[in-house]
């Protein structure tokens, strides 16, 4: 790990990385997702150069290894959380990408940008940051909740401060040289879960408990079951109309 920031906040009070792992369904089915929708914009089999920005414990690094030909660094400004990346090709920085480090200037043809954004007050000054990392012509890859109407107690809790749809995550890029490629909503077969957590997880201020209710699976058979009828999603729609999350595809001009 090379650390170019010194920067280190407090992390989640829970054990989010226990939760966050290869294993849960929704993990799982977020790259099963982005394996379906990438190839539409850049190829996946060739040694492009690649950023996740806020790759935590490298979940999403280590998903990818095997599966295309990119060489994926990562960043994040949680030092502990990058710890936990080992054994992967690409660089890990401890970096505030706010910093414009020289050695990154236009340095990627792609950016991976997974639920990070709805945690972002200042959307317009971020954004701008990380095309500064991204070449001409290379893509940024952004996947977030989808929904506001169903932001719930669940998701204050976890610091979403917004869901998107279609239309808010192209106003997010009005006057910058970008241009939006294309979205694709997808957890179609988790719609009724969404509903039910707006509806019935309640914030008490055990935010771990609230977490663990409103993410983890009771059991191994829920998971397989979930995973299942996402995994069936993917398949039987190329582009659902709806879902709880959202991915989208940008291009800097």
């Amino acid at each position: 790990m090379e650390i170019l920031s010194n920067v280190s906040p407090d992390d989640f009070p829970f054990d989010w990385y226990a939760i966050a792992n290869e294993n849960h369904f929704w993990f799982k089915s977020r790259i099963d997702a982005f394996l379906k929708f990438a190839p539409r914009y850049l190829p996946m089999d060739q040694n492009l150069k690649v950023m996740e920005i806020g790759c935590g414990n490298g979940l999403v690094r280590k998903q990818l290894e095997n599966k295309v030909g990119w060489t994926v660094d990562g960043c994040d400004i949680n030092e502990e959380a990058l710890k936990l990346n080992q054994g992967l090709k690409g660089e890990t920085y401890l970096y505030n990408i706010h910093e414009h480090h020289p050695k990154f200037k236009d340095a990627y043809d792609a950016i991976i940008l997974f639920d990070v954004l709805e945690h972002i007050p200042d959307t317009k000054e971020f954004l701008a940051s990380i095309m500064y990392h991204l070449k001409p012509g290379g893509v940024l890859f952004i996947n977030v909740p989808a929904l506001n109407h169903y932001k719930s107690d669940y998701d204050e809790a976890v610091g979403h401060i917004r869901r998107y749809d279609q239309n808010m995550m192209s106003e997010e890029f009005i006057g910058m040289d970008a241009e939006v490629l294309g979205h694709r909503y997808w957890a179609l077969a988790l719609m009724p879960a969404l509903i039910a957590r707006k509806k019935f997880v309640r914030n008490k201020g055990d935010i771990k408990t609230l977490v663990e209710n409103g993410l983890k699976p009771p059991n191994g058979l829920i998971n397989q079951i979930f995973y299942g009828l996402l995994r069936a999603e993917k398949w039987l729609f190329s582009n659902p109309p709806t879902g709880a999350s959202l991915m989208s595809a940008i291009k800097k001009i």
